[in-house]
Protein backbone atom coordinates (compact mmCIF):
# COMPACT_ATOMS: atom_id res chain seq x y z
CA UNK A 1 0.00 0.00 0.00
CA UNK A 2 2.83 2.39 0.87
CA UNK A 3 4.51 1.65 -2.44
CA UNK A 4 1.30 2.29 -4.36
CA UNK A 5 0.76 5.59 -2.51
CA UNK A 6 4.25 6.70 -3.50
CA UNK A 7 3.48 5.92 -7.15
CA UNK A 8 0.22 7.86 -6.93
CA UNK A 9 2.01 10.90 -5.44
CA UNK A 10 4.63 10.71 -8.19
CA UNK A 11 1.90 10.57 -10.83
CA UNK A 12 0.18 13.62 -9.31
CA UNK A 13 3.41 15.61 -9.46
CA UNK A 14 3.89 14.70 -13.10
CA UNK A 15 0.27 15.58 -13.81
CA UNK A 16 0.92 19.04 -12.38
CA UNK A 17 3.86 19.44 -14.78
CA UNK A 18 1.73 18.33 -17.73
CA UNK A 19 -1.11 20.70 -16.77
CA UNK A 20 1.34 23.61 -16.55
CA UNK A 21 2.81 22.64 -19.92
CA UNK A 22 -0.63 22.34 -21.57
CA UNK A 23 -1.80 25.66 -20.08
CA UNK A 24 1.37 27.28 -21.34
CA UNK A 25 0.78 25.96 -24.87
CA UNK A 26 -2.88 27.03 -24.90
CA UNK A 27 -1.97 30.46 -23.59
CA UNK A 28 0.65 30.76 -26.31
CA UNK A 29 -1.86 29.78 -28.99
CA UNK A 30 -4.41 32.27 -27.68
CA UNK A 31 -1.96 35.15 -27.28
CA UNK A 32 0.01 34.63 -30.48
CA UNK A 33 -0.75 37.04 -33.30
CA UNK A 34 2.13 36.35 -35.58
CA UNK A 35 1.93 38.67 -38.60
CA UNK A 36 4.03 38.48 -41.70
CA UNK A 37 4.40 41.15 -44.37
CA UNK A 38 4.24 39.01 -47.44
CA UNK A 39 2.36 38.50 -50.61
CA UNK A 40 0.14 35.51 -51.21
CA UNK A 41 3.20 33.34 -51.94
CA UNK A 42 3.61 29.87 -50.56
CA UNK A 43 6.12 29.49 -47.75
CA UNK A 44 9.44 27.36 -48.26
CA UNK A 45 14.31 26.90 -50.41
CA UNK A 46 19.09 27.29 -53.34
CA UNK A 47 23.42 27.63 -53.13
CA UNK A 48 25.85 28.42 -55.93
CA UNK A 49 26.41 31.72 -57.73
CA UNK A 50 25.53 34.06 -54.85
CA UNK A 51 27.63 37.22 -54.45
CA UNK A 52 27.78 39.82 -51.69
CA UNK A 53 27.73 43.62 -51.85
CA UNK A 54 31.39 43.64 -52.96
CA UNK A 55 30.84 41.16 -55.76
CA UNK A 56 32.56 38.35 -53.89
CA UNK A 57 31.26 34.78 -54.10
CA UNK A 58 29.38 33.70 -50.99
CA UNK A 59 28.68 30.30 -49.48
CA UNK A 60 25.19 30.65 -48.02
CA UNK A 61 25.74 27.57 -45.87
CA UNK A 62 28.82 29.01 -44.16
CA UNK A 63 28.21 32.67 -43.40
CA UNK A 64 30.07 34.80 -40.87
CA UNK A 65 28.07 36.29 -37.98
CA UNK A 66 26.16 39.45 -38.74
CA UNK A 67 23.85 40.76 -41.46
CA UNK A 68 24.37 39.95 -45.13
CA UNK A 69 22.94 40.96 -48.48
CA UNK A 70 23.51 38.39 -51.22
CA UNK A 71 22.42 38.39 -54.86
CA UNK A 72 21.89 35.67 -57.45
CA UNK A 73 21.72 36.31 -61.22
CA UNK A 74 18.74 34.40 -62.60
CA UNK A 75 18.55 36.13 -65.97
CA UNK A 76 19.65 32.98 -67.78
CA UNK A 77 17.29 30.72 -65.87
CA UNK A 78 13.74 29.84 -66.80
CA UNK A 79 11.90 30.92 -63.66
CA UNK A 80 8.35 31.18 -64.96
CA UNK A 81 6.06 29.63 -62.37
CA UNK A 82 9.06 28.94 -60.12
CA UNK A 83 9.77 29.91 -56.53
CA UNK A 84 12.85 30.44 -54.44
CA UNK A 85 12.57 27.79 -51.73
CA UNK A 86 14.65 27.37 -48.57
CA UNK A 87 14.78 26.66 -44.84
CA UNK A 88 15.80 29.34 -42.34
CA UNK A 89 17.13 28.76 -38.83
CA UNK A 90 16.74 31.67 -36.36
CA UNK A 91 17.14 34.11 -39.23
CA UNK A 92 14.95 37.02 -40.36
CA UNK A 93 15.15 37.91 -44.02
CA UNK A 94 13.84 39.95 -46.94
CA UNK A 95 13.60 38.71 -50.51
CA UNK A 96 14.05 41.15 -53.40
CA UNK A 97 13.55 40.64 -57.13
CA UNK A 98 14.12 42.98 -60.06
CA UNK A 99 10.92 44.83 -59.21
CA UNK A 100 11.75 45.34 -55.52
CA UNK A 101 10.77 43.67 -52.23
CA UNK A 102 8.67 40.54 -52.72
CA UNK A 103 8.84 38.91 -49.28
CA UNK A 104 9.63 40.12 -45.76
CA UNK A 105 9.87 37.65 -42.89
CA UNK A 106 10.25 39.39 -39.55
CA UNK A 107 7.65 37.70 -37.32
CA UNK A 108 6.18 39.34 -34.25
CA UNK A 109 6.55 36.69 -31.55
CA UNK A 110 4.64 36.86 -28.24
CA UNK A 111 6.97 38.18 -25.57
CA UNK A 112 6.83 35.06 -23.39
CA UNK A 113 7.97 32.92 -26.34
CA UNK A 114 11.27 34.78 -26.70
CA UNK A 115 12.79 36.32 -29.81
CA UNK A 116 13.45 33.22 -31.90
CA UNK A 117 11.04 31.32 -34.09
CA UNK A 118 13.38 28.33 -34.54
CA UNK A 119 13.18 26.79 -38.03
CA UNK A 120 10.77 27.09 -40.92
CA UNK A 121 10.43 26.31 -44.64
CA UNK A 122 9.46 28.94 -47.23
CA UNK A 123 8.53 29.11 -50.91
CA UNK A 124 8.54 32.60 -52.42
CA UNK A 125 7.14 32.96 -55.93
CA UNK A 126 9.56 34.65 -58.36
CA UNK A 127 7.92 37.44 -60.39
CA UNK A 128 7.97 37.03 -64.17
CA UNK A 129 10.88 38.61 -66.08
CA UNK A 130 13.01 38.92 -62.91
CA UNK A 131 16.74 39.03 -63.69
CA UNK A 132 18.08 38.68 -60.15
CA UNK A 133 17.12 37.60 -56.65
CA UNK A 134 18.54 39.27 -53.54
CA UNK A 135 18.37 38.15 -49.92
CA UNK A 136 18.87 40.40 -46.93
CA UNK A 137 19.47 38.01 -44.05
CA UNK A 138 19.76 38.94 -40.39
CA UNK A 139 20.39 36.41 -37.61
CA UNK A 140 18.00 36.60 -34.66
CA UNK A 141 20.92 36.17 -32.25
CA UNK A 142 23.81 38.56 -32.77
CA UNK A 143 26.43 36.03 -31.69
CA UNK A 144 25.25 33.39 -34.18
CA UNK A 145 25.55 33.36 -37.98
CA UNK A 146 22.51 33.56 -40.21
CA UNK A 147 21.46 30.12 -41.38
CA UNK A 148 19.85 29.36 -44.75
CA UNK A 149 19.61 25.72 -45.83
CA UNK A 150 18.09 23.48 -48.52
CA UNK A 151 17.86 26.41 -50.94
CA UNK A 152 16.64 25.80 -54.49
CA UNK A 153 14.69 27.38 -57.34
CA UNK A 154 11.86 25.09 -58.31
CA UNK A 155 8.11 24.69 -58.38
CA UNK A 156 6.82 25.37 -54.88
CA UNK A 157 4.47 22.40 -54.64
CA UNK A 158 7.17 19.99 -55.76
CA UNK A 159 9.61 21.42 -53.22
CA UNK A 160 7.18 21.00 -50.34
CA UNK A 161 6.30 17.51 -51.52
CA UNK A 162 10.00 16.64 -51.36
CA UNK A 163 10.21 18.20 -47.88
CA UNK A 164 7.35 16.05 -46.62
CA UNK A 165 8.73 12.92 -48.27
CA UNK A 166 12.17 13.54 -46.78
CA UNK A 167 10.84 14.10 -43.29
CA UNK A 168 7.97 11.61 -43.31
CA UNK A 169 10.03 8.77 -41.79
CA UNK A 170 11.26 10.96 -38.92
CA UNK A 171 7.75 12.31 -38.43
CA UNK A 172 6.44 8.75 -38.33
CA UNK A 173 9.07 7.86 -35.74
CA UNK A 174 8.01 10.73 -33.52
CA UNK A 175 4.32 9.96 -33.95
CA UNK A 176 4.91 6.28 -33.17
CA UNK A 177 6.84 7.22 -30.04
CA UNK A 178 3.99 9.46 -28.90
CA UNK A 179 1.36 6.78 -29.58
CA UNK A 180 3.39 4.17 -27.70
CA UNK A 181 3.76 6.63 -24.84
CA UNK A 182 0.01 7.23 -24.73
CA UNK A 183 -0.62 3.47 -24.66
CA UNK A 184 1.73 3.08 -21.70
CA UNK A 185 0.01 5.99 -19.94
CA UNK A 186 -3.41 4.39 -20.49
CA UNK A 187 -2.12 1.05 -19.20
CA UNK A 188 -0.62 2.75 -16.18
CA UNK A 189 -3.76 4.74 -15.41
CA UNK A 190 -5.97 1.66 -15.56
CA UNK A 191 -3.53 -0.01 -13.17
CA UNK A 192 -4.69 -3.48 -14.16
CA UNK A 193 -1.44 -4.38 -15.89
CA UNK A 194 1.50 -2.29 -14.87
CA UNK A 195 0.85 -0.80 -11.45
CA UNK A 196 -0.47 -3.91 -9.75
CA UNK A 197 1.40 -6.70 -11.45
CA UNK A 198 4.85 -5.11 -11.80
CA UNK A 199 4.99 -2.13 -9.46
CA UNK A 200 6.81 -0.22 -12.22
CA UNK A 201 5.69 3.34 -12.94
CA UNK A 202 4.87 2.98 -16.62
CA UNK A 203 2.84 6.20 -16.51
CA UNK A 204 6.18 7.99 -16.18
CA UNK A 205 7.61 5.87 -18.98
CA UNK A 206 4.67 6.78 -21.22
CA UNK A 207 5.03 10.50 -20.43
CA UNK A 208 8.74 10.30 -21.24
CA UNK A 209 8.03 8.63 -24.59
CA UNK A 210 5.38 11.19 -25.49
CA UNK A 211 7.73 14.07 -24.68
CA UNK A 212 10.63 12.55 -26.62
CA UNK A 213 8.31 11.99 -29.57
CA UNK A 214 7.19 15.62 -29.54
CA UNK A 215 10.76 16.89 -29.19
CA UNK A 216 11.61 14.80 -32.24
CA UNK A 217 8.88 16.54 -34.24
CA UNK A 218 10.85 19.79 -34.10
CA UNK A 219 13.58 18.73 -36.53
CA UNK A 220 11.09 17.39 -39.10
CA UNK A 221 9.58 20.91 -39.46
CA UNK A 222 6.30 19.38 -40.57
CA UNK A 223 4.43 20.72 -37.54
CA UNK A 224 5.94 24.15 -38.17
CA UNK A 225 4.70 24.14 -41.75
CA UNK A 226 1.28 22.70 -40.91
CA UNK A 227 0.58 25.06 -38.01
CA UNK A 228 2.45 28.15 -39.21
CA UNK A 229 3.67 28.59 -35.62
CA UNK A 230 7.35 27.54 -35.54
CA UNK A 231 7.89 29.74 -32.47
CA UNK A 232 5.31 27.78 -30.48
CA UNK A 233 6.69 24.40 -31.58
CA UNK A 234 10.22 25.53 -30.62
CA UNK A 235 9.30 26.76 -27.12
CA UNK A 236 7.09 23.73 -26.41
CA UNK A 237 10.12 21.58 -27.19
CA UNK A 238 12.16 23.60 -24.67
CA UNK A 239 9.44 23.11 -22.05
CA UNK A 240 9.41 19.36 -22.66
CA UNK A 241 13.16 19.39 -22.02
CA UNK A 242 12.52 21.32 -18.80
CA UNK A 243 10.02 18.79 -17.44
CA UNK A 244 11.32 15.48 -18.84
CA UNK A 245 13.79 14.75 -15.98
CA UNK A 246 10.92 14.06 -13.54
CA UNK A 247 9.20 11.20 -15.44
CA UNK A 248 12.60 9.77 -16.39
CA UNK A 249 13.71 9.69 -12.76
CA UNK A 250 10.33 8.42 -11.58
CA UNK A 251 10.39 5.52 -14.04
CA UNK A 252 13.90 4.36 -13.23
CA UNK A 253 13.24 4.84 -9.52
CA UNK A 254 10.26 2.49 -9.75
CA UNK A 255 12.40 -0.21 -11.40
CA UNK A 256 14.48 -0.41 -8.23
CA UNK A 257 11.46 -1.26 -6.09
CA UNK A 258 12.00 1.82 -3.91
CA UNK A 259 10.02 5.05 -3.87
CA UNK A 260 12.93 7.53 -3.57
CA UNK A 261 10.21 10.04 -2.68
CA UNK A 262 12.62 12.70 -1.43
CA UNK A 263 14.69 12.56 -4.62
CA UNK A 264 11.55 12.73 -6.77
CA UNK A 265 10.17 15.64 -4.74
CA UNK A 266 13.48 17.42 -5.17
CA UNK A 267 13.46 16.85 -8.93
CA UNK A 268 9.84 18.03 -9.08
CA UNK A 269 10.89 21.29 -7.42
CA UNK A 270 13.90 21.65 -9.73
CA UNK A 271 11.76 21.15 -12.86
CA UNK A 272 9.24 23.76 -11.71
CA UNK A 273 12.03 26.18 -10.80
CA UNK A 274 13.66 25.66 -14.20
CA UNK A 275 10.34 26.31 -15.97
CA UNK A 276 9.57 29.52 -14.09
CA UNK A 277 13.18 30.70 -14.33
CA UNK A 278 13.31 30.27 -18.12
CA UNK A 279 9.87 31.79 -18.62
CA UNK A 280 10.63 34.73 -16.32
CA UNK A 281 14.02 35.57 -17.80
CA UNK A 282 12.67 35.29 -21.34
CA UNK A 283 9.59 37.38 -20.56
CA UNK A 284 11.77 40.11 -19.01
CA UNK A 285 14.12 40.00 -22.03
CA UNK A 286 17.06 39.31 -19.73
CA UNK A 287 17.74 36.13 -21.68
CA UNK A 288 16.05 33.68 -24.05
CA UNK A 289 15.12 30.01 -24.17
CA UNK A 290 17.83 29.67 -26.83
CA UNK A 291 20.50 30.27 -24.19
CA UNK A 292 18.65 28.85 -21.19
CA UNK A 293 18.11 25.43 -22.81
CA UNK A 294 21.54 24.51 -21.47
CA UNK A 295 20.05 24.61 -17.96
CA UNK A 296 17.57 21.93 -18.98
CA UNK A 297 20.32 19.89 -20.59
CA UNK A 298 22.41 20.16 -17.42
CA UNK A 299 19.48 19.04 -15.26
CA UNK A 300 18.86 16.11 -17.62
CA UNK A 301 22.52 15.14 -17.25
CA UNK A 302 22.24 15.31 -13.46
CA UNK A 303 19.05 13.26 -13.67
CA UNK A 304 20.83 10.50 -15.58
CA UNK A 305 23.70 10.53 -13.09
CA UNK A 306 21.16 10.07 -10.28
CA UNK A 307 19.54 7.27 -12.27
CA UNK A 308 22.91 5.54 -12.68
CA UNK A 309 23.57 5.79 -8.94
CA UNK A 310 20.18 4.45 -7.77
CA UNK A 311 20.16 1.69 -10.40
CA UNK A 312 23.67 0.48 -9.56
CA UNK A 313 22.84 0.66 -5.87
CA UNK A 314 19.71 -1.41 -6.49
CA UNK A 315 21.76 -3.93 -8.50
CA UNK A 316 24.20 -4.33 -5.61
CA UNK A 317 21.30 -4.86 -3.21
CA UNK A 318 19.62 -7.30 -5.59
CA UNK A 319 16.47 -5.17 -5.88
CA UNK A 320 16.15 -5.31 -9.68
CA UNK A 321 15.02 -8.49 -11.33
CA UNK A 322 17.41 -9.81 -13.97
CA UNK A 323 14.76 -9.75 -16.71
CA UNK A 324 13.96 -6.11 -15.97
CA UNK A 325 17.63 -5.19 -15.71
CA UNK A 326 18.30 -6.81 -19.08
CA UNK A 327 15.43 -4.92 -20.74
CA UNK A 328 16.39 -1.59 -19.18
CA UNK A 329 20.07 -2.13 -19.99
CA UNK A 330 19.44 -2.95 -23.64
CA UNK A 331 17.01 -0.05 -23.96
CA UNK A 332 19.46 2.43 -22.42
CA UNK A 333 22.25 1.20 -24.71
CA UNK A 334 19.99 1.75 -27.72
CA UNK A 335 19.12 5.28 -26.57
CA UNK A 336 22.74 6.21 -25.79
CA UNK A 337 23.94 4.86 -29.13
CA UNK A 338 21.23 6.85 -30.92
CA UNK A 339 22.21 10.05 -29.10
CA UNK A 340 25.91 9.53 -29.95
CA UNK A 341 25.13 8.98 -33.64
CA UNK A 342 22.93 12.10 -33.80
CA UNK A 343 25.61 14.19 -32.04
CA UNK A 344 28.19 12.91 -34.55
CA UNK A 345 25.86 13.84 -37.43
CA UNK A 346 25.28 17.28 -35.92
CA UNK A 347 28.98 18.12 -35.60
CA UNK A 348 30.25 16.56 -38.82
CA UNK A 349 27.31 16.51 -41.23
CA UNK A 350 25.38 19.64 -40.17
CA UNK A 351 22.21 17.71 -39.32
CA UNK A 352 21.11 20.62 -37.09
CA UNK A 353 19.64 18.68 -34.23
CA UNK A 354 18.14 15.79 -36.16
CA UNK A 355 17.00 13.18 -33.64
CA UNK A 356 16.35 10.31 -36.05
CA UNK A 357 18.62 7.80 -34.31
CA UNK A 358 17.70 9.06 -30.85
CA UNK A 359 14.04 8.43 -31.61
CA UNK A 360 14.92 5.02 -33.01
CA UNK A 361 16.75 4.25 -29.74
CA UNK A 362 13.71 5.33 -27.74
CA UNK A 363 11.48 3.12 -29.88
CA UNK A 364 13.80 0.20 -29.19
CA UNK A 365 13.62 1.04 -25.49
CA UNK A 366 9.83 0.97 -25.61
CA UNK A 367 9.96 -2.31 -27.53
CA UNK A 368 12.23 -3.89 -24.89
CA UNK A 369 10.02 -2.59 -22.07
CA UNK A 370 6.88 -3.74 -23.89
CA UNK A 371 8.32 -7.23 -24.26
CA UNK A 372 9.33 -7.22 -20.60
CA UNK A 373 5.88 -6.01 -19.55
CA UNK A 374 4.17 -8.70 -21.62
CA UNK A 375 6.43 -11.47 -20.31
CA UNK A 376 6.17 -10.21 -16.75
CA UNK A 377 2.39 -10.09 -16.97
CA UNK A 378 2.26 -13.62 -18.39
CA UNK A 379 4.68 -14.83 -15.70
CA UNK A 380 2.57 -13.10 -13.07
CA UNK A 381 -0.58 -14.81 -14.32
CA UNK A 382 1.20 -18.16 -14.37
CA UNK A 383 2.49 -17.59 -10.85
CA UNK A 384 -0.98 -16.65 -9.65
CA UNK A 385 -2.35 -19.76 -11.32
CA UNK A 386 0.32 -21.93 -9.68
CA UNK A 387 -0.31 -20.27 -6.33
CA UNK A 388 -4.05 -20.80 -6.75
CA UNK A 389 -3.50 -24.47 -7.55
CA UNK A 390 -1.22 -24.89 -4.54
CA UNK A 391 -3.62 -22.98 -2.32
CA UNK A 392 -6.60 -24.99 -3.56
CA UNK A 393 -4.72 -28.24 -2.98
CA UNK A 394 -3.61 -27.24 0.51
CA UNK A 395 -7.09 -26.06 1.47
CA UNK A 396 -8.63 -29.21 0.01
CA UNK A 397 -6.19 -31.40 1.92
CA UNK A 398 -6.80 -29.51 5.14
CA UNK A 399 -10.56 -29.74 4.67
CA UNK A 400 -10.27 -33.42 3.90
CA UNK A 401 -8.43 -33.97 7.17
CA UNK A 402 -11.20 -32.15 9.01
CA UNK A 403 -13.74 -34.47 7.36
CA UNK A 404 -11.78 -37.58 8.26
CA UNK A 405 -11.20 -36.39 11.82
CA UNK A 406 -14.95 -36.45 12.39
CA UNK A 407 -15.10 -40.12 11.40
CA UNK A 408 -12.48 -41.88 13.54
CA UNK A 409 -12.86 -45.10 11.52
CA UNK A 410 -12.09 -43.51 8.14
CA UNK A 411 -9.01 -41.46 8.95
CA UNK A 412 -7.10 -40.85 5.70
CA UNK A 413 -10.00 -42.09 3.56
CA UNK A 414 -10.44 -38.83 1.60
CA UNK A 415 -6.74 -38.55 0.80
CA UNK A 416 -6.55 -42.18 -0.34
CA UNK A 417 -9.65 -41.83 -2.52
CA UNK A 418 -8.15 -38.69 -4.07
CA UNK A 419 -4.92 -40.55 -4.77
CA UNK A 420 -6.71 -43.52 -6.38
CA UNK A 421 -8.90 -41.11 -8.38
CA UNK A 422 -5.83 -39.34 -9.77
CA UNK A 423 -4.13 -42.65 -10.63
CA UNK A 424 -7.20 -43.95 -12.48
CA UNK A 425 -7.67 -40.64 -14.34
CA UNK A 426 -4.05 -40.68 -15.48
CA UNK A 427 -4.37 -44.29 -16.59
CA UNK A 428 -7.41 -43.31 -18.63
CA UNK A 429 -5.29 -40.76 -20.51
CA UNK A 430 -6.32 -37.48 -18.92
CA UNK A 431 -3.81 -34.60 -18.96
CA UNK A 432 -1.94 -33.52 -15.84
CA UNK A 433 -4.18 -30.51 -15.23
CA UNK A 434 -7.30 -32.68 -15.24
CA UNK A 435 -5.62 -35.32 -13.08
CA UNK A 436 -4.73 -32.62 -10.53
CA UNK A 437 -8.28 -31.28 -10.63
CA UNK A 438 -9.78 -34.73 -10.13
CA UNK A 439 -7.43 -35.25 -7.19
CA UNK A 440 -8.84 -32.14 -5.47
CA UNK A 441 -12.39 -33.22 -6.24
CA UNK A 442 -11.62 -36.61 -4.73
CA UNK A 443 -10.30 -34.97 -1.57
CA UNK A 444 -13.64 -33.25 -0.98
CA UNK A 445 -16.04 -35.95 -2.18
CA UNK A 446 -17.20 -36.64 1.39
CA UNK A 447 -17.35 -33.01 2.56
CA UNK A 448 -21.09 -33.43 3.23
CA UNK A 449 -20.30 -35.77 6.12
CA UNK A 450 -19.50 -32.68 8.17
CA UNK A 451 -23.26 -32.17 8.34
CA UNK A 452 -23.97 -35.76 9.45
CA UNK A 453 -24.40 -36.31 13.21
CA UNK A 454 -21.29 -37.84 14.71
CA UNK A 455 -23.34 -40.50 16.52
CA UNK A 456 -24.66 -41.80 13.22
CA UNK A 457 -21.34 -41.47 11.42
CA UNK A 458 -19.40 -43.42 14.07
CA UNK A 459 -22.06 -46.00 14.95
CA UNK A 460 -20.27 -49.37 15.36
CA UNK A 461 -23.26 -51.51 14.48
CA UNK A 462 -25.42 -51.87 11.42
CA UNK A 463 -27.33 -48.72 10.44
CA UNK A 464 -31.11 -48.50 10.53
CA UNK A 465 -32.94 -47.40 7.38
CA UNK A 466 -33.45 -43.94 8.89
CA UNK A 467 -29.77 -43.66 9.82
CA UNK A 468 -28.78 -44.87 6.37
CA UNK A 469 -30.92 -42.11 4.83
CA UNK A 470 -29.09 -39.61 7.01
CA UNK A 471 -25.76 -40.99 5.79
CA UNK A 472 -26.91 -40.79 2.17
CA UNK A 473 -27.79 -37.11 2.66
CA UNK A 474 -24.08 -36.29 2.76
CA UNK A 475 -24.07 -36.14 -1.05
CA UNK A 476 -26.64 -33.36 -1.12
CA UNK A 477 -25.01 -31.58 1.81
CA UNK A 478 -21.66 -31.75 0.06
CA UNK A 479 -23.18 -30.32 -3.09
CA UNK A 480 -24.66 -27.40 -1.17
CA UNK A 481 -21.30 -26.65 0.41
CA UNK A 482 -19.33 -26.72 -2.85
CA UNK A 483 -21.78 -25.54 -5.53
CA UNK A 484 -20.79 -21.88 -5.31
CA UNK A 485 -17.09 -22.53 -5.90
CA UNK A 486 -17.06 -21.42 -9.54
CA UNK A 487 -13.34 -21.89 -10.14
CA UNK A 488 -13.77 -25.70 -9.96
CA UNK A 489 -17.47 -26.43 -10.52
CA UNK A 490 -16.79 -30.18 -10.65
CA UNK A 491 -16.08 -30.09 -6.90
CA UNK A 492 -19.81 -30.00 -6.25
CA UNK A 493 -20.47 -32.60 -8.96
CA UNK A 494 -18.01 -35.04 -7.41
CA UNK A 495 -19.57 -34.64 -3.98
CA UNK A 496 -23.10 -35.02 -5.33
CA UNK A 497 -22.77 -37.93 -7.75
CA UNK A 498 -20.07 -40.26 -6.44
CA UNK A 499 -22.74 -42.68 -5.09
CA UNK A 500 -24.67 -42.84 -8.34
CA UNK A 501 -24.68 -46.35 -9.92
CA UNK A 502 -24.03 -47.34 -13.51
CA UNK A 503 -27.38 -49.18 -13.56
CA UNK A 504 -29.30 -46.18 -12.19
CA UNK A 505 -29.98 -47.61 -8.74
CA UNK A 506 -27.71 -45.20 -6.87
CA UNK A 507 -28.43 -41.96 -5.04
CA UNK A 508 -29.35 -39.13 -4.76
CA UNK A 509 -30.72 -38.67 -8.33
CA UNK A 510 -30.71 -42.20 -9.77
CA UNK A 511 -28.44 -41.30 -12.68
CA UNK A 512 -27.18 -44.08 -14.92
CA UNK A 513 -24.47 -44.69 -17.54
CA UNK A 514 -23.22 -41.56 -19.30
CA UNK A 515 -25.58 -39.39 -17.23
CA UNK A 516 -23.11 -39.72 -14.38
CA UNK A 517 -20.28 -37.16 -14.61
CA UNK A 518 -16.96 -38.79 -15.49
CA UNK A 519 -15.19 -37.63 -12.35
CA UNK A 520 -17.98 -39.12 -10.23
CA UNK A 521 -17.63 -42.47 -12.05
CA UNK A 522 -13.90 -42.53 -11.24
CA UNK A 523 -14.42 -41.49 -7.61
CA UNK A 524 -17.04 -44.24 -7.25
CA UNK A 525 -14.47 -46.92 -8.10
CA UNK A 526 -11.77 -45.33 -5.91
CA UNK A 527 -14.22 -44.85 -3.03
CA UNK A 528 -15.54 -48.42 -3.28
CA UNK A 529 -12.03 -49.89 -3.27
CA UNK A 530 -10.91 -47.88 -0.24
CA UNK A 531 -14.18 -48.47 1.61
CA UNK A 532 -13.70 -52.26 1.35
CA UNK A 533 -9.92 -52.25 1.80
CA UNK A 534 -9.84 -50.16 5.01
CA UNK A 535 -11.19 -50.56 8.51
CA UNK A 536 -14.73 -49.35 9.15
CA UNK A 537 -16.78 -48.90 12.30
CA UNK A 538 -18.81 -52.03 11.55
CA UNK A 539 -16.01 -54.33 10.23
CA UNK A 540 -12.34 -54.79 9.52
CA UNK A 541 -10.96 -54.39 6.03
CA UNK A 542 -11.49 -57.17 3.48
CA UNK A 543 -8.75 -59.20 1.87
CA UNK A 544 -7.25 -57.57 -1.22
CA UNK A 545 -8.25 -60.37 -3.61
CA UNK A 546 -11.80 -60.37 -2.29
CA UNK A 547 -12.04 -56.63 -2.86
CA UNK A 548 -10.89 -57.12 -6.45
CA UNK A 549 -13.40 -59.93 -6.91
CA UNK A 550 -16.29 -57.75 -5.71
CA UNK A 551 -15.24 -54.84 -7.94
CA UNK A 552 -15.20 -57.21 -10.97
CA UNK A 553 -18.57 -58.51 -9.95
CA UNK A 554 -20.27 -55.10 -9.78
CA UNK A 555 -18.65 -53.76 -12.95
CA UNK A 556 -21.45 -52.80 -15.33
CA UNK A 557 -24.06 -52.67 -12.57
CA UNK A 558 -22.78 -50.51 -9.74
CA UNK A 559 -19.53 -49.29 -11.29
CA UNK A 560 -18.64 -48.01 -14.74
CA UNK A 561 -16.91 -50.78 -16.76
CA UNK A 562 -14.45 -48.40 -18.47
CA UNK A 563 -13.26 -47.03 -15.15
CA UNK A 564 -13.06 -50.53 -13.66
CA UNK A 565 -10.89 -51.63 -16.59
CA UNK A 566 -8.50 -48.72 -15.92
CA UNK A 567 -8.45 -49.69 -12.23
CA UNK A 568 -7.44 -53.26 -13.03
CA UNK A 569 -4.74 -52.07 -15.42
CA UNK A 570 -3.22 -50.30 -12.43
CA UNK A 571 -3.51 -53.50 -10.42
CA UNK A 572 -1.81 -55.48 -13.19
CA UNK A 573 1.01 -52.90 -13.32
CA UNK A 574 1.49 -53.19 -9.55
CA UNK A 575 0.55 -49.58 -8.91
CA UNK A 576 -2.40 -50.66 -6.79
CA UNK A 577 -1.49 -53.70 -4.71
CA UNK A 578 -2.09 -55.49 -1.43
CA UNK A 579 -0.73 -53.97 1.75
CA UNK A 580 2.47 -55.49 3.14
CA UNK A 581 0.76 -56.64 6.34
CA UNK A 582 -1.55 -59.65 6.06
CA UNK A 583 -5.18 -58.72 5.85
CA UNK A 584 -7.18 -59.29 9.05
CA UNK A 585 -10.11 -61.69 9.24
CA UNK A 586 -13.18 -59.96 7.83
CA UNK A 587 -16.89 -60.15 8.43
CA UNK A 588 -18.94 -61.17 5.42
CA UNK A 589 -20.08 -57.71 4.44
CA UNK A 590 -21.10 -56.56 1.00
CA UNK A 591 -20.14 -53.45 -0.88
CA UNK A 592 -23.62 -52.00 -0.41
CA UNK A 593 -23.03 -51.71 3.32
CA UNK A 594 -20.22 -49.20 2.79
CA UNK A 595 -20.78 -45.44 3.12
Amino acid sequence: MKRRNELVRSSIKQAVCIVILVLFVFFSIASGNQTQNTDASILTGINEGWIDENGQAVDLYNLAPGNHTVTLDISKLSTEGMSICFKSIDTDFKVYASNGLIYDYNPEIPRHLGISYGMQYYTVAIPDESSFISLYIEPVFSDAPAAIRDIAIMEAGQYMTNVFKRNLFSFGQGLTTIVVGILFIIAGVTGQIVMKSTGIDFISFGITCAMVGFIGFNDTLLLQVLTGRPDLIRVTEYMCLAFIPLPVLSFFSSTTGKSHSKILSGMFAVCLLNFFLQTGLTLSRLSDYYYLVYISQFIILICFLIVVVIVFKAIRQGLIRQTLLRSVGLGLCACILGVIIDMFRFHFFQSYGSLTFTRFGVLLFTAFMGIYLYKDHIDSLKKKQRDSVVFASEVSEAFAKVIDMKDKYTNGHSERVAKYTAMIAKEMGYDNETVEKYYRIGLLHDVGKVGVPKAVLNKPGKLTDEEYDIIKSHTLKGYEVLKDISIVPELAVGALAHHERHDGKGYPNGLSGDEIPQVARIIAVADSFDAMYSDRQYRKRMEFEKVLSIIREVSGTQLNPEVVDAFFRLVDKGKIKAADAPAPILNDETLNNTN
